[in-house]
């Protein structure tokens, strides 16, 4: 890890830090401890293996992508490749998860391609999670407009990168101007997005992606269950899909800020005093954001002390 992404991993940790400092102070410290208490040994470990399922699963969705381009890695390497790029997740921009392309560049995978794979990952992360959404009109048909805000913003974003005339219009476009190179980057990384848009593929990642996130918005359900907030489960997967798709919107490094800030509003709105809905949010995130993080840094430190012994000084 270069020291910029390091520096910015550590501020973005300390952030953190602050803001859920701030949660549990202005909710009153003593009651969500008292809340998180209520969290057994067993639910614990629960939330911890469907964030691991939720990984592999995106794995799994990852590996065929890049064997779309004809690259075939070791299962295990690529694994870790997959885990590293969680570490930067917290970082302005994401920035973190393209150190992807870094290592698979070494295995003949082009830039073009690794981040075309990105891209449409993250395309397709956001049509689960505003599909996700939708199961919160079951229980709140008021709530209609927020869906409606993403679907709007994810359907208009997702019809305009697979329209087949873009590539061309963005060489066109960038001919002559001083940003004429990025222009063109942008549109090869469209061309090679476009293999991995097709039907099957599209059909593919996004039931891989429902099902990975709704495994998320599960883990939410159960904390609250544990904790004493008796949402029901759809519910419980709305709530965490919409606060998902609400920090993705806010463009702030993982979403920090802006996910817990509606995640709470929502949970509170369906009947969770303060301190709980604090308790709950905390501990999703902890399940589902910080140990990706924990878990990217110990492949990163893998990866890194493999290459050391393949390379001696």
């Amino acid at each position: 890890m270069s020291p910029h992404h390091r520096r910015a991993l550590t501020l973005s940790m300390g952030l953190a830090a602050l803001l859920y400092l701030g949660f549990v102070l202005f909710a009153d410290r003593e009651a969500v401890f008292a809340a998180l208490r209520r969290v057994g040994l067993s639910v614990l470990v629960a939330i911890f293996t469907l964030s691991l399922v939720n990984y592999l699963l995106r794995f799994w969705r990852w590996q065929r992508y890049v064997a779309a381009f004809g690259h075939v890695l070791p299962w295990w390497r690529h694994f870790l490749y997959y885990l590293a790029g969680f570490t930067l997740t917290v970082t302005p921009g994401k920035a973190g998860e393209a150190i992807r392309s870094l290592y698979l560049h070494q295995h003949g995978v082009t830039y073009a391609q690794s981040l075309a794979a990105l891209f449409v990952e993250r395309l397709l992360d956001v049509l689960a999670m505003s599909l996700l959404a939708l199961l919160i009109l079951l229980a709140r048909p008021d709530y209609a407009w927020l869906v409606a805000v993403a679907w709007v913003l994810t359907l208009g974003l997702g019809w305009l990168v697979t329209r087949p005339w873009l590539p061309e219009k963005l060489r066109v476009w960038g001919q002559g101007h001083r940003y004429g190179h990025q222009f063109g980057q942008l549109a090869r990384l469209l061309d090679s997005a476009a293999v991995l848009l097709r039907p099957g593929y599209l059909l593919f990642g996004l039931s891989l992606g429902v099902l990975s996130w709704g495994l998320e918005g599960l883990s939410l359900y159960w904390i609250a269950q544990a904790v004493g907030v008796g949402v029901s489960l759809e519910t419980g997967i709305g709530i965490y899909a919409i606060a998902v798709l609400a920090g993705a919107l806010s463009f702030l490094p993982g979403g920090l800020g802006g996910t817990e800030a509606v995640m709470g509003v929502l949970l509170v709105a369906f009947g969770a005093d303060g301190a709980s809905a604090v308790a709950i949010t905390l501990l999703c995130r902890i399940a589902t954001l910080w140990f990706a993080v924990a878990l990217g840094s110990v492949a990163m430190g893998v990866l890194s002390v493999g290459g050391r012994q393949r390379n001696p000084e």
